[in-house]
Parts: C-alpha cells; structure tokens; sequence
C-alpha cells in the first residue's frame, strides 16, 4: 500500500508540473519545423559561443544541417572586462564582464526573420589578489556567459514558432 501511495504521489507531481509548462531549465519544446537549422558561424574568427550554442542545440534535439528550414547566422561575438570601482591607490576592486552576441536567422527564401538582433549579458566580480584564483574565476564567469547567451539565442529562434 505504501508503494502504491508513493508512487501514486509521483505520478501526480508529474502530471502537475507537465500541466503547468513545467520545463528544466535550458530544455525546449522544440516543434518539428524547427528541429534543423543551419548554423553558421565565420570561420575566420575564433568563436567561444560555437560549442555552447552546438551543445544547447543538440540537448534539444535541434539537428545542424545544411538542409534545414531556417539559418541561424552569428555575426559577432563581443566580450569585454572594465573595471567597476577601484581603491585610493587605483587598484581595482570590481570588474564586469559583458558579453554579446549579434545574429540573424533567415527562412528557406533567404528572407530574415530575425534581422541582426543582439542578445547581451553582463556579471559582476571582485578582484582576487590571488591572480591564479582571478583568472580561474574570470574563465568561469566567461563561461557561464557564453552559456546564458546561447540559451538567449535558442530562445528567440524557438519564438519563430508563433510564426508557424
């Protein structure tokens, strides 16, 4: 009976969660006219978003493929590190990191559907006198931006699902 009262309650927690639209995060609900897309990505610059982009694609269940419906283009990628606030003696304290990524998607046609739009994320972080730790930490941070802004990019494509 306890078995059954268990696995009752695990049935019912699923069903709510489905119910609500419940997703983890960085999983989509991706509908068949987009399950391929042609990513490109200029070979003659060195792309960090490339295998965050790939790897989010192929959770998904998104094929890249020549053939596809839809191109997603990335035109540049952009990250840059300021210093926020600084001591007396003009050492800095605080940094940010800001990271953005401009793309296009264009339809079988050619015709852009999303035009040269940029997607943009920024973290903040204490300056570590530690330069090893710093740099582990800046690579991290760098990291995780280069994630967020692919998550934005695979979610204004998955959009073009309202146009279908």
């Amino acid at each position: 009976m306890r078995k059954l009262c268990g696995s009752l309650m695990v049935l019912l927690t699923t069903v709510m969660l489905s119910a609500c639209g419940f997703n983890l995060a960085g999983y989509y609900d991706v509908p068949e006219a987009l399950r391929k897309v042609d990513l490109q990505i200029p070979e003659d610059r060195p792309s960090s978003i490339r295998p965050h982009l790939n790897n989010l694609l192929a959770v998904n269940g998104i094929e890249i493929s020549s053939k596809a419906n839809y191109r997603l283009e990335i035109i540049n990628e952009r990250m840059r590190r300021r210093t926020l606030t600084m001591t007396l003696s003009a050492d800095a304290v605080e940094y940010e990191l800001i990271g953005s990524v401009r793309f296009s998607v264009f339809d079988a046609n050619d015709n852009p559907v999303i035009d040269n739009r940029e997607v943009r994320a920024e973290r903040v972080f204490n300056n570590d006198d530690n330069t090893t730790a710093r740099d582990a930490l800046e690579e991290q941070l760098r990291s995780g931006l280069q994630e967020q802004l692919a998550q934005q990019i695979v979610r204004q494509y998955l959009s073009l699902r309202h146009a279908l």
